[in-house]
């Protein structure tokens, strides 16, 4: 941490960092969207275990040193608010 930011200065930057997740997951949630369309016009599953594993595997390996440790907390709880959207379809 650099010695002159404040509390204040780096709540505005977890504030910043925020809306860009927001935007992403907008986005990600626009995408589960559009797959659980296909799903449900193919009668396909909505779950796929295979590609969840998948996904949490690769996004093992990308991600930085400090997120590591919750990538599979984060990602199973998206998963499964992906899921629940497309079980609504």
């Amino acid at each position: 941490m650099e010695n002159n930011e404040t509390l204040a200065d780096l709540r505005l930057q977890i504030d910043a960092a925020d809306e860009k997740v927001l935007a992403a997951l907008a986005e990600r949630m626009r995408v589960a969207k559009k797959i659980g369309e296909l799903k449900k016009e193919s009668g396909g599953a909505v779950m796929d275990a295979d590609r969840e594993a998948q996904k949490l595997v690769a996004l093992q390996d990308k991600a930085e040193k400090i997120l590591k440790p919750y990538i599979s907390r984060i990602y199973s709880v998206l998963f499964e608010v992906s899921r629940d959207l497309q079980s609504k379809l």
